[in-house]
């Protein structure tokens, strides 16, 4: 039997370049120029990212600030809900442009369809 899921999980990654003296230097050694702060099970990791992302604005946890079509992600009503657990992810409850942005305004989006 089908069930509609009630929400996806959208989740966001920093991601540093172009620069691949950078990549380079904290381990990614195939010549990429666009990579994650560390790579994955690096002990810097959650670290580096709080310090490249910074606060949420609306949370003041670490991580994005979310927004959907441009409003803020406040929950079911608003289409969209921070993650109590994890501030880079966001629950979609609906179709719309989702946007993660850093304190410095460097902001990632995509289009979800639901």
């Amino acid at each position: 039997m089908y069930r509609e899921v009630e929400y996806w999980t959208l989740d966001a990654t920093p991601l540093v370049g172009p620069n691949i003296a950078y990549c380079a230097s904290v381990g990614f050694t195939d010549g990429r120029s666009i990579c994650t702060v560390r790579a994955e099970g690096d002990p810097m990791r959650a670290e580096c990212e709080a310090y490249a992302v910074g606060k949420a604005s609306d949370t003041g946890r670490f991580g994005p600030t979310w927004t959907k079509d441009g409003k803020a992600c406040t929950g079911k009503p608003s289409g969209c809900g921070n993650s109590p657990d994890n501030q880079y992810q966001v629950w979609a409850y609906e179709g719309g442009t989702y946007e993660a942005c850093a304190t410095d305004f460097a902001c990632g989006s995509f289009l979800v369809e639901r």
